[in-house]
């Protein structure tokens, strides 16, 4: 899992969604909003990383663009 520069929270390093918490943060979110929201974040992680499946979806920005 990964927080980017920009705030937005990735569940995989080669998640395809990025989940936004700096949102939550700017609008006056309290710490329960923000861990509320990486928890549902969490629940949608997959299991495994699909590398090497055909099926594999490479994300718009690659691990060095997120800070991985």
């Amino acid at each position: 899992m990964r927080v980017t520069a920009e705030g937005k929270f990735r569940t995989c390093l080669f998640a395809v969604k990025e989940f936004d918490l700096r949102e939550i943060l700017r609008s006056g979110g309290s710490d329960d909003d923000l861990a509320e929201a990486i928890r549902g974040a969490v629940g949608t992680k997959w299991a495994g990383h699909r590398i090497g499946q055909v099926d594999f979806v490479r994300p718009s920005r690659s691990m060095s663009q997120i800070g991985g």
